[in-house]
């Protein structure tokens, strides 16, 4: 009897421990501080689930915090069990990541902290209905750029599975970017190596221009009166070697009417952007367009800029590029150009 009366008292504490742990690795974190609502225990199942996480930059941060999740559940995934391994799977509702210049988040040891949380590897990582924002106060206008309504899944992040495949773990990632693009990311990679290997896909389409005046304004000084635009790329990596391009692709530009009151400079650059972008664009797609090759070291790449040149000219005298990514490149080019 007085162990079963034991072993209830240590199951209602549990929660209240697990939380003040959690609390406490999240206080050991570098320049950041925060904490967690509650925790739900679910011994059935080998789970725990982490309810209001908020993590905070503790000097010259946003006001809003770095890293937020309404929910977090950590379990051991059962299906891996069935090839041995005892590792885990991670579900995050709602998360919400704030970047800036004063708030990266390097350096304050986030590998620590998730290891303090699971006890074991983690094999499979899902985000449902994240959100991904970057701001800029010191710009003129304020930078507020966003992707919302992400959901990623990876796998087999510990090689479970597919152990002879040099692109062992799958991630695919969707989200819809600011002006209403359709995000679209999807790749395979090998996390093991020291500097990991990977062939990545990444799609967004027909996000709207306007939605990028601020940051035109404050990089560029341009203002887009109309237009939607289109990013591709394909990149592949390895043994710390990268190859691959980036394809933007602008259709149905105008570039802000020019008013009386603006800046003279201002209206000089507008004009010639404007003037640009209607000589060097596809006519019959009324597409503007660049691809702009990448290779070389993968901590420093290097953009071919001239053939990046050339490609506007082909986009605009010749075949208008596509709106989808070339299938020009895949690992074993990778592989080659070592």
């Amino acid at each position: 009897m007085a162990i079963a009366l034991l072993l209830i008292a240590g199951r209602l504490y549990l929660p209240y421990w697990v939380k003040d742990y959690v609390n406490t690795q999240i206080g050991l974190l570098d320049d950041y501080s925060g904490g967690v609502q509650d925790i739900d225990i679910n011994l059935w199942r080998g789970a725990y689930k982490i309810q209001a996480l908020e993590i905070y930059k503790q000097e010259g941060g946003l006001d809003a915090p770095f890293a937020a999740a309404r929910t977090i559940d950590l379990s051991v995934e059962w299906k891996a069990l069935l090839n041995g391994a005892i590792v885990a799977e991670i579900d995050i509702y709602d998360a919400d990541l704030n970047f800036s210049k004063t708030q990266t988040g390097e350096g304050a040891g986030w590998i620590g902290l998730v290891d303090a949380l699971s006890p074991f590897n983690i094999n499979r990582l899902a985000v449902h209905s994240g959100k991904i924002t970057y701001i800029d106060y010191t710009a003129d206008p304020n930078i507020n750029l966003f992707i919302k309504d992400i959901n990623a899944t990876a796998t087999n992040l510990r090689n479970v599975t597919d152990k002879e495949n040099p692109l062992p773990s799958s991630l695919k990632i969707s989200g819809t970017s600011i002006g209403e693009g359709e995000l679209l990311f999807e790749g395979r990679m090998n996390i093991f190596r020291d500097i990991p290997d990977f062939d990545f896909g990444a799609e967004l389409r027909d996000a709207n221009l306007t939605a990028f005046n601020d940051y035109g304004r404050a990089y560029a000084a341009v203002d887009f009166e109309g237009g939607t635009i289109g990013i591709f790329s394909e990149l592949a990596a390895a043994d710390g070697n990268v190859t691959g391009y980036v394809k933007l692709v602008a259709t149905n530009v105008t570039v802000e009417a020019i008013e009386k009151e603006e800046n003279p400079l201002t209206i000089v650059w507008e004009s010639l952007v404007s003037a640009f972008v209607e000589i060097f664009e596809n006519q019959p797609k009324d597409q503007f367009a660049i691809r702009i090759p990448v290779e070389g070291k993968l901590d420093d790449p290097e953009e071919d800029l001239w053939s990046a040149f050339i490609s506007i000219f082909s986009n605009a005298f010749g075949q208008a590029f596509k709106k989808n990514e070339d299938g020009t490149i895949n690992f074993q080019d990778a592989l080659e150009n070592n």
